[in-house]
């Protein structure tokens, strides 16, 4: 038990049969309050307040002190691109341990330079678990985060998400025709690509896609990884169906100890095929969320994906492909230089390309280390921030962080 705590970090080949209470136990902090629905009575409802914003959005970036290394050239890259029209807010959900590496940045003095209202939130005022930057617990934060955000859509980073291009609401958010309501863009993936991560989520939720869709249409269009735009609405209902199956006390407990998953890595329920589940099963998916090639029928706008070229394990970092990604990245800071200079920052639409991706993901549990990001990406966002107005204190303030985090 010394041995594990010490580590820092929880393992993801645990054995049921191994864990003690000390190492187990997860519990909510904030009580989900859930309902019966009178039309899917398996499949309860979440107890929502109606002070939420529906056409905003909340960005949340998930991240720990093993990951604080990259997060200089995430934040400089979200200056560079983020348009501040209708964030709310972005929040770093952090281990409460490592909340005073981050308040020199994001509060007191500097609170009033980010463009954007920045909070930084200990993670467990959601959930209580003393390995709380396990990587299952993060994967649990994503969908628990849904009971504080303050609008209906926000949309999952990982420290590891870089920008490349402009980012506007009014691109990843559409106004139903049907409805008063939003949806969100996302990115439709062939699920086959990690089935064993469906079959996983399906055993735990108790659901399979089939009964729930026609025709099996998940099997061809199925919902991506981070960084993804999630339905408060939706997170939550998975939760409660969760509860539901599990028990109030206990379901959180055996989610974060994969005492309802095989302890094979790669056969392990995911915080994203739960949520496309229960989002299919309760016909909320098609409500809240619009697959992006769908709006090409009815506009000339470029789809937006929301990560392209990215860098997934250490085979992918080619001489070749770090050239293109500082091409992406310089083209993008151009691209965002015309969008100030011509539209006071507003959406500019380039119909010179079918279409363009906002995020590049450089994953940091392969061999790209931080120092990857120093050395090729984070300086072409220092100097396109260096040029603008405004910017004269966070820069500064940037590479102050880059430098405490490195060492």
């Amino acid at each position: 038990i010394s041995v594990l705590i010490s580590n820092g970090k929880a393992k993801m080949n645990f054995q049921t049969t191994s864990h003690t209470p000390l190492l187990a136990t997860t519990h909510h902090v904030l009580p989900l309050k859930c309902i019966a629905d009178r039309n899917q009575p398996e499949w309860p409802r979440p107890v929502q307040s109606d002070n939420k914003s529906n056409n905003n959005l909340t960005v949340v970036i998930v991240t720990a002190r093993s990951d604080f290394a990259y997060l200089p050239a995430t934040m400089a890259a979200l200056l560079s691109h983020l348009d501040s029209r209708r964030i709310t807010e972005v929040m770093l959900l952090v281990p409460p341990k490592d909340v005073h590496l981050l308040q020199p940045y994001f509060s007191g003095e500097y609170k009033k330079y980010w463009p954007w209202t920045v909070s930084i939130v200990p993670d467990d005022i959601l959930l209580k678990h003393i390995k709380t930057d396990s990587y299952r617990l993060q994967m649990m934060f994503k969908l628990v985060v849904a009971q504080i955000v303050k609008t209906e859509f926000y949309l999952i980073l990982d420290s590891d998400c870089v920008a490349v291009w402009p980012i506007h609401v009014e691109q990843l958010l559409h106004q139903n025709n049907a409805s008063s309501l939003y949806q969100s863009i996302y990115k439709a993936e062939d699920r086959s690509g990690h089935e064993e991560w469906w079959i996983e989520s399906e055993r735990l939720i108790q659901g399979k896609l089939e009964s729930c869709v026609p025709n099996d249409k998940s099997k061809t269009s199925a919902i991506g990884v981070t960084p993804i735009i999630l339905s408060r609405t939706i997170s939550l209902r998975t939760l409660c169906r969760l509860q539901k199956l599990y028990g109030d006390e206990t379901f959180l407990t055996k989610m974060a100890n994969w005492a309802l998953s095989p302890p094979i890595p790669e056969h392990m329920w995911t915080e994203y095929t739960l949520y496309f589940i229960t989002g299919r099963c309760t016909q909320l998916f098609d409500t809240y969320h619009i697959d992006d090639s769908a709006l090409l029928s009815s506009n000339s706008m470029p789809k937006v994906n929301f990560y392209g070229l990215s860098i997934w394990s250490d085979k992918d970092w080619t001489k070749e492909n770090q050239n293109k990604l500082i091409d992406s990245i310089n083209n993008g800071l151009r691209w965002r230089q015309k969008e100030i200079d011509e539209a006071n920052g507003q959406a500019i639409i380039d119909t010179s390309i079918n279409g363009h991706s906002l995020f590049t993901v450089l994953q940091g549990r392969q061999n790209v280390t931080s120092k990857v990001y120093h050395q090729y990406f984070y300086p072409l966002y220092m100097k396109y921030l260096q040029q603008q107005k405004r910017m004269d204190k966070l820069v500064p303030m940037l590479e102050y962080m880059a430098q405490e985090f490195r060492n």
